[in-house]
């Protein structure tokens, strides 16, 4: 059977025009149309184990792992003190990345995502240009935040930003270099090096990214449906809020979400919380005009606030009355 004709079925599948696959089977000997439902059954079945593996838990872990694994050999390659690959998220225009932390038990690991502006800092300029930087001083380099170095009291000396492309050439993720282990800056053979085996990273990468677009799809599929069997179960409004914020929570890997409601009565916003050692529910009302959720309820607005006590619109009373630590917020607006 010619190879044109036994090409992937989703290939043709994916073109727009209609009758093109038919337009391909239509000639096709008995022999030949035998060998085609062959291999379309093999496509088919490949097809079944990405799905049966998206919908995996231990999917998202396994890419972790493979953006770990890229990141430490990069690291050990170019011998760097730290690495991290940000990879691009062209829909939410941010470059984001997991790095591990420790857990809440002795012992434990876990993955933070962080996320940054797509067009910001080093990283950004990186993503945005296409262009490398090798920086052999920092703090000469307007283009560097010294924020983290604050924050973190590491010391950034030099840098190596690195752009990873995928076979058509376009920006898929971003490798950030910090700190050349020897006496000297990043050199024009390190940037050789990291070339070398760019591209195949790159590929591997917005692999990966369309893996985790379509685990988190999946994820929103699976949490609404939760949220819905919660309703059809329990008419009791504190059990439905519990359900829902948990399923939520779960959703967006979050510490705690509340969801709060509006009492156009008393032009208050209202909500049941647990206290921070979970063994109790309070009661929270704020006016309807205040704080964050003050003001996404009276301008339907989405805030993501990355330092809740940097923001003037944060009202800390919440944390004083519950015990709890508010660090980041995402708020956002629910509509009848």
């Amino acid at each position: 059977m010619a190879q044109s004709a036994t090409s992937s079925v989703f290939s043709a599948l994916a073109q727009s025009h209609q009758g093109r696959l038919a337009e391909r089977v239509k000639d096709l000997s008995i022999h030949e149309f035998i060998g085609f439902l062959e291999h379309t059954t093999r496509d088919f079945e490949q097809f079944l184990k990405v799905i049966d593996l998206i919908n995996n838990q231990s999917l998202e872990p396994m890419l972790d792992e493979l953006l770990e694994t890229f990141t430490l050999k990069i690291g050990q390659i170019l011998q760097a003190d730290r690495t991290t690959i940000f990879v691009v998220d062209d829909d939410r225009q941010e470059l984001w990345s997991k790095v591990a932390q420790g857990g809440r038990k002795q012992g434990d690991t876990q993955s933070l995502e962080i996320r940054i502006p797509k067009d910001k800092g080093i990283a950004g300029y990186v993503a945005t240009t296409g262009q490398a930087l090798n920086i052999p001083d920092a703090y000469a380099d307007d283009r560097f935040s010294a924020a983290t170095d604050r924050q973190t009291g590491y010391k950034t000396r030099n840098i190596l930003c690195m752009p990873v492309m995928n076979h058509e050439g376009k920006v898929v993720a971003i490798a950030q270099l910090l700190n050349k282990l020897a006496p000297t800056a990043f050199s024009a053979e390190d940037e050789t090096s990291f070339a070398r085996f760019a591209p195949a990273i790159g590929i591997l990468l917005e692999t990966c990214q369309s893996f985790y677009l379509a685990a988190r799809n999946q994820k929103g599929v699976a949490a609404l449906l939760e949220a819905i069997s919660s309703m059809e179960q329990s008419l009791n409004l504190e059990v439905t809020l519990q359900s829902v914020m948990t399923a939520a929570r779960n959703l967006m890997q979050a510490d705690r979400s509340t969801l709060w409601l509006l009492d156009d009565a008393k032009n208050e916003l209202w909500s049941q919380v647990k206290s921070a050692d979970g063994g109790r529910l309070i009661e929270l009302r704020l006016p309807a005009d205040k704080g964050i959720v003050g003001h996404v309820a009276e301008t339907a607005e989405t805030l993501n606030i990355m330092d809740a006590y940097r923001d003037t619109r944060f009202d800390p009373s919440s944390d004083t009355k519950t015990g709890y630590k508010t660090r980041n917020i995402l708020c956002m607006p629910v509509f009848n």
